[in-house]
């Protein structure tokens, strides 16, 4: 799976280095996040609201690379309803790192676009017999739209999976975009 990240990454950096230097610049944003954290074997699922703060370089119209921290909001679930002393409270805050490709024909004020890269999350997790917080790092890919609301302002709507040791995290994002150095 990793060498197919790669991969792709690097198909990525292949389609810049084609397309030359257009639209390049700047855009930070902010973004409110519906997430879904789940442990394999149905021990815990949870359904949470987080937020996201993104930094994205485009080099042309048709490669970025952005880097994201985001908080997932809190998780929590009984798991043993039958006795007491099963509450889980779960959350994971980190950091992204992706390479993002925009389709090549999509409108100008409508961009479509995929992305792959490399996460690193604090897992924090509160249990009756006491707290635990460990590391955890990967592979994620997600996929999206922006849609131009202004030549600086733009809305983005995407979704993020994260493949945890374990688990699985979703992400699904609505937020902002605002765009440095240009007119």
């Amino acid at each position: 799976m990793k060498r197919t990240a790669g991969i792709a990454l690097l198909g990525l950096y292949s389609l810049a280095a084609q397309a030359g230097p257009a639209d390049p610049g700047w855009l930070v944003g902010i973004s409110g996040m519906l997430t879904r954290y789940e442990i394999d074997g149905s021990v815990f699922d949870d359904e949470a609201v987080g937020a996201k703060l993104s930094v994205q370089y485009r080099f042309n119209k048709y490669f970025g690379i952005e880097g994201s921290w985001l908080e997932s909001g809190n998780f929590s679930e009984d798991t043993d309803s039958a006795n007491p002393g099963g509450k889980v409270d779960a959350d994971l805050d980190g950091t992204t790192i992706y390479a993002i490709g925009y389709l090549p024909f999509a409108p100008e004020d409508l961009q479509l676009y995929g992305k792959a890269g490399f996460y690193n999350l604090n897992q924090n997790i509160d249990t009756d017999t006491g707290s635990r917080s460990r590391g955890a790092d990967g592979l994620t890919f997600g996929a999206g739209t922006q849609i131009a609301v202004s030549s600086k302002v733009s809305l983005r709507l995407e979704g993020d999976w994260f493949d945890l040791d374990g688990g699985d995290f979703w992400a699904v994002s609505l937020g902002v975009n605002y765009r440095f150095g240009q007119p």
